[in-house]
């Protein structure tokens, strides 16, 4: 009896075996078909890496007008420049407003 007891232990390990391979090949390709994460983060740095660079064109931008308005430029230049201000400063708090921020 210890033989045959042995023998079914045997094919039982063997089919636990089995069992846990066929788990571990079918995870494997889940995860290969599967969205990878890293692909996310990736998108994700990506995003942040654009709107860094738009948040820094945005500077250049506002040094650029520093650079123009200042003691001498003639009251025309600075008309303009404060009225553009007064318009992108409404515009901004009217969408930061959170009601206005869902319609947009």
């Amino acid at each position: 009896m210890d033989s045959l007891d042995t023998l079914g232990s045997s094919k039982e390990s063997d089919n636990i075996n089995n069992v846990m391979d066929e788990l571990y090949r079918e995870a494997g390709t889940t995860l290969l078909e599967e969205p990878d994460s890293s692909m996310e983060l990736m998108d994700t740095h990506r995003e942040d890496e654009d709107h860094i660079r738009k948040i820094k064109e945005f500077q250049d931008y506002l040094q650029m007008v520093k650079i123009t308005i200042k003691p001498g430029c003639s009251e025309e230049v600075l008309k303009v420049a404060l009225n553009s201000m007064s318009s992108l400063l409404g515009i901004l708090a009217f969408m930061s407003y959170p009601k206005h921020r869902s319609s947009l």
